[in-house]
């Protein structure tokens, strides 16, 4: 792929629209291409990632399979009906700048941005440059006209004068990555989406023992994909549980899921950076035990993964990843409420368990609400950050 935007800008110009429906069912074809294990660009891809970032190739299997589960046929007919609907002023040109902890992160803006009918260019990230360039070569394979609507760049940070120029030759831009990189590129047509974090949500009263383990499993699956690493993945598990028994309960039967994970899908390796953090929450649960206070640590052999389990809190506890996860007990929804206080807006996901616990998590306006172990799989018309770019491109739903 070309590795200048001017490039770009000069290639997409001369793409005309294809139409909607031509480009759903492009996308439907290479999607289900994608969901192929054994897809051979699929595969290469998914061997190339794993050996530049130290992932295993078991666990970003699990992880694509997750992230792609959603771009069904049907999915993606609906978001060519929904933007049909609309008369919004749609941007012609989008740029994406991806981040690099998650491969794949993206691919709902755009897919949706190329149904719409934007020539898109994606700037990927020195770390993980692989994933759009090959999934943008499988759509150039089923329609070489559509291909021509979609450049995939690569450069490093360093070259703040290319991503300058990227920003300036697209109407729009969608930028991912942390609170820091968001507000390096401020800019008036930048879209950011920023630093954000899940949780899942859990009515003690609803973990039956004939239901408890498989809830645990799910929670464990949605800790281990992509390694913790995007905003969808979990952080801290909340159970509505008065005595604490049933948080405890679930906490236990968790730890037995990471254990077994781990064997399933061998973990990462890990920065030396994140290794002192997931050191840190270790010993700092150690030496509250140590001090009398009611918390109690799981952990597998070496970093493979982390589980502290408190019977009261008072916050939300942010993961340095690499399944690392708080399990807690609040009383009821009202202490709930307050522990999450410290991040306003910036939750993501929910996994629910619990009529009660569902309606709590969308009273509060959560993008995503969904069962244990589908956190990685939200719909193609997921309202990602509160939905601005879904809006901006097919209209309010």
């Amino acid at each position: 792929m070309s590795a200048t935007p001017a490039s770009s800008a000069t290639r997409t110009q001369v793409a005309e629209n294809v139409g909607t429906e031509r480009m759903a069912g492009a996308l439907a074809r290479a999607f289900a291409l994608w969901r192929d294990r054994d897809y051979a660009r699929r595969r290469d891809a998914i061997a190339a990632i794993a050996h530049s970032a130290g992932y295993s190739v078991e666990l970003l299997d699990n992880s694509i399979d997750a992230l792609l589960k959603p771009f069904t046929d049907e999915a993606l007919k609906s978001m060519v009906g929904t933007a049909g609907r609309s008369n919004v002023d749609r941007p012609k040109t989008v740029g994406f700048i991806a981040a690099g902890n998650v491969a794949g992160a993206g691919i709902h803006e755009v897919a949706i941005a190329l149904i719409a009918g934007a020539r898109i260019a994606i700037k990927t990230a020195s770390a993980e440059p692989i994933f759009f360039a090959e999934f943008a070569r499988t759509l150039a394979e089923i329609d070489s006209e559509i291909g021509e609507r979609i450049e995939v760049l690569n450069w490093s940070r360093a070259r703040i004068d290319l991503t300058a120029a990227l920003i300036a030759n697209c109407e729009r831009v969608v930028v991912y990555g942390d609170d820091a990189t968001i507000e390096s590129l401020d800019r008036a047509n930048v879209i950011g989406f920023g630093s954000r974090v899940s949780a899942a949500l859990v009515a003690g009263s609803a973990i039956v023992p004939s239901r408890i383990d498989e809830v645990a499993d799910m929670l464990a699956r949605d800790v281990a994909l992509f390694e913790q690493l995007g905003c969808l993945s979990l952080h801290q598990v909340f159970v509505v549980s008065p005595d604490g028994s049933a948080a405890r309960e679930l906490a236990i039967r968790m730890s037995s899921a990471l254990e077994r994970g781990a064997k399933s899908m061998p973990p990462a390796r890990i920065p030396i950076r994140d290794a002192a953090e997931i050191r840190g929450v270790r010993e700092r649960a150690r030496w509250r035990a140590i001090a009398g206070e009611p918390v109690e640590l799981f952990e597998g052999r070496g970093l493979e993964w982390t589980l502290v389990f408190e019977p009261r809190a008072d916050s939300f506890k942010i993961s340095p990843g690499f399944r690392t996860v708080h399990v807690t007990a609040v009383r009821d929804l009202a202490e709930f409420r307050d522990c999450i206080a410290g991040v306003p807006g910036r939750i993501e996901a929910m996994a629910v368990v619990g009529d009660e616990c569902e309606i709590e998590a969308r009273a509060m306006g959560i993008p995503y609400v969904c069962a244990p172990g589908e956190m990685q799989s939200p719909p193609l018309d997921w309202r990602h950050a509160g939905g601005g770019f879904i809006d901006m491109m097919v209209g309010a739903r």
